[in-house]
């Protein structure tokens, strides 16, 4: 394919092994230039395995030297709002990955920014590519809910459950913004709200149940951030939702499940580690009797099934974004909006757990 889309990743995470590096090379119409991050030995083994051709330890000399038309932010939290705006004023288009930013002031300004320049934005919330989610979407906007009445939602993990693992920026404050609230839990809000519409009032607990962790000097560090959140919301059209998340919840591998409860029916949307990138989906009318599996429909599972299909849910979730740079159209959701509309949440969360209320957004 001719002109493709000059693409660079910043940050060599797991996550950008696992997930953004093979979904960015899977992709027909991107070109890989470069990568960066702090640990040349791992960089280099990123771009031999990746086949990407630059290498760079300062994300601000990349810039200059590749002019990147579209830059991928994968790293830690804090440092999303400056990497992201050194990019837009760049000329780059950004991705950045969830929580979009440390606070709603670093992501409304990084949202301005990116409008202000004309360039396009997408906050990286991966399971709205996937086909339970989407499926769902396609349901509520038929009206099989009917008017929403109640949410009950969950997102359980068991990867902070062993106190050995060390403290990192993910356990610090300055550096996460928050604990699983942010990490877990936007992905539900951006969902609810992708589904629903925006929560406007939220009241909410935070826990943390391993208060220290081993840090990188070998002594003991206190963890800052939350293990476990819940709260209670109400939403702008009406309804409310029950939400909780957990890092720390045993044999849970990335379990989430939603109960969708309405006038004129019920869903229920259930997803983890062993089924795959597809998930079920469950529902009844009201009257029908029983909650019964509706089957995905093949236009949006196929090629999901499997444990080696995440090309196919960053394909789902980033070809509206590449498509946009060739076209003269809005910046498609989920954008950096919808990235600010989560963190509003995430704060709001926050402070209703700090003063013991009620919190409107």
């Amino acid at each position: 394919m001719t002109n493709l889309i000059r693409a660079a990743v910043v940050g060599t995470s797991w996550w950008a092994d696992g997930a953004h590096l093979p979904g960015l090379r899977a992709r027909a119409d991107v070109e890989l230039v470069a990568v960066c991050g702090r640990n040349p030995e791992r960089l280099a083994a990123m771009a031999s395995k990746f086949n990407v051709p630059r290498t760079f330890t300062d994300y601000e000399q990349m810039l200059a030297e590749m002019k990147p038309e579209v830059v991928v932010v994968l790293t830690p939290n804090h440092t999303h709002a400056p990497m992201t705006l050194a990019a837009l004023d760049a000329g780059a288009h950004v991705i950045c990955e969830k929580p979009l930013a440390l606070n709603t002031v670093e992501a409304q300004a990084m949202l301005d920014r990116a409008e202000q320049l004309g360039r396009r934005h997408m906050t990286f919330l991966t399971y709205r590519g996937m086909p339970g989610p989407r499926f769902l979407k396609q349901l509520l906007d038929s009206d099989y809910l009917g008017r929403l009445h109640h949410v009950q939602a969950c997102y359980l993990h068991s990867s902070w459950l062993d106190p050995a693992r060390a403290a990192s920026w993910k356990t610090a404050l300055a550096e996460g913004g928050s604990g699983v609230l942010g990490d877990l839990g936007a992905h539900v809000i951006d969902l609810l709200q992708w589904w629903f519409g925006p929560m406007v009032r939220v009241a909410g607990s935070l826990s943390t149940f391993i208060g220290e962790r081993p840090g990188a000097d070998g002594a003991m560090a206190k963890v800052e951030t939350d293990d476990a959140a819940a709260f209670v919301a109400e939403f702008e059209g009406g309804g409310q939702a029950t939400v909780q998340f957990s890092r720390v919840a045993p044999e849970r591998h990335n379990y989430q499940r939603f109960e969708l409860y309405g006038s004129a029916g019920t869903l229920v949307y259930e997803y983890d580690q062993p089924m795959a990138h597809v998930g079920k989906v469950s529902g009844a009318r009201a009257g029908e009797g029983d909650v019964k599996e509706i089957a995905i429909p093949a236009e949006l599972s196929d090629g999901f099934h499997g444990q080696n299909t995440f090309a196919k849910v960053y394909g789902a979730l980033t070809d509206p974004f590449f498509a946009s740079l060739r076209i003269a159209s809005p910046t498609p959701s989920p954008n950096f909006a919808d990235g600010l509309a989560t963190q509003k949440v995430i704060e709001a969360v926050a402070r209703s757990a700090a003063r013991g209320s009620w919190e409107s957004i």
